[in-house]
């Protein structure tokens, strides 16, 4: 065996096992794993075709994941808070976003419209982890932080239909709405009925068989089949992931699943985050630290602001209001996912002088 290997799995150890002391998500570890592993320090691979198809089985398993979490049932109970306090959030932190965005790059209006809902995202895993850690999430304040994730969740369903869209070709604006709505309205419906009187019989039907395993490939077999259907209708991959993901919400099984893929999910969801970490170019990051400084500081300020007034607007208390700004104002990995499928889909939304942060874009 190569000692590159053994080099890599004790890089990913000791980072994994230093950040999970320091209450930091294990994703930030598996992104650091990759950049060490990179051209740039340690060479230890090289970003091929066989990298890159990792990367993208890992994108499937994180929509499915996403989409796992988001069931039709939890969102009525809680749609008052989801669609109220959820939306008022994205939308504060997209209208502060916008103008600033549009003023400083060379970018399309429609780019700009794409980046800020990307960037009004949070991380689910990171803000979710730490209400668990801290035995909130029953609390006013988790229910809250957790219902403002879900609908962030639900809106990649329109954001990712919408990517052709972004990717600045000419449109009807109002047809392209229209299309938009009647498509996330259609796969949410056919979420519920095929989840609920197709899906849940045919796992019925596997489960009988009392085979993790046949389980198992069931449920692969079923992200791949609408991941693929989807890519055939023109859509992205990643969002028959998504679907798929919804559909197994909507059964008896969801915890099973869950139970299941979760490992095999964390460890594709590991690997596309170490191609993005050997992707990314040090040197060129190097020379405009100020910009990713100065950018990562502003946005983490304009969200925790804009989080903040709406919280205060729903008449939450100061200390929660101040700890569900400050849970949600880093951003996530949504927007390293949507430019991921943006590139895997062949869709060029952002000027090719601004693709250079990152070698596979």
């Amino acid at each position: 065996m190569p000692i590159s290997v053994l080099i890599f799995l004790a890089v990913i150890f000791v980072l994994v096992y230093s950040l999970r002391m320091a209450k930091i998500s294990a994703l930030v570890a598996f992104l650091f794993a990759g950049i060490l592993s990179g051209p740039y320090v340690f060479n230890l691979f090289e970003l091929d075709g066989t990298w890159q198809f990792l990367g993208d089985i890992g994108i499937l398993f994180l929509w499915f994941t996403i989409g796992l979490e988001i069931n039709i049932r939890r969102l009525w109970n809680l749609r008052h808070t989801i669609f109220g306090f959820g939306a008022a959030q994205v939308m504060m932190v997209a209208i502060m976003l916008f103008p600033l965005l549009f003023g400083i790059t060379v970018w399309s209006v429609m780019g700009c419209v794409m980046v800020s809902l990307m960037l009004a995202m949070s991380s689910t895993s990171s803000a979710m982890d730490l209400l668990v850690s801290r035995n909130q999430l029953n609390t006013n304040m988790g229910r809250q932080t957790f219902s403002i994730l879900l609908f962030q969740d639900l809106l990649s369903i329109p954001l990712l239909a919408m990517l052709p869209v972004f990717a600045g070709r000419s449109f009807n604006l109002g047809a392209s709405a229209i299309d938009v709505i009647v498509i996330s309205v259609a796969l949410i419906i056919s979420v519920v009925v095929v989840g609920r009187f197709v899906l849940n019989p045919l796992l019925k039907l596997v489960s009988k068989l009392k085979s993790p395993e046949a389980f198992l490939l069931a449920v692969m077999l079923n992200i791949v089949l609408w991941a693929v259907l989807l890519d055939l209708m023109g859509l992205p991959a990643g969002l028959g992931a998504f679907l798929a993901g919804m559909l197994m919400s909507e059964t008896v099984y969801r915890h099973q699943i869950d139970a299941q893929v979760g490992p095999y999910a964390t460890m594709f969801l590991a690997l596309f985050f170490i191609v993005l970490g050997m992707g990314l170019n040090l040197p060129m990051l190097g020379e405009n630290w100020y910009i990713v400084l100065g950018g990562l500081i502003g946005l983490i300020s304009i969200k925790f602001i804009a989080i903040f007034i709406v919280a205060r607007v729903r008449n939450v208390d100061i200390p929660d209001a101040t700890m569900i700004a400050l849970l949600l104002a880093q951003g996530g990995e949504f927007g390293l996912l949507m430019l991921q499928t943006l590139k895997s889909s062949s869709i060029n939304a952002i000027p090719v002088a601004h693709k250079k942060y990152y070698r596979q874009l």
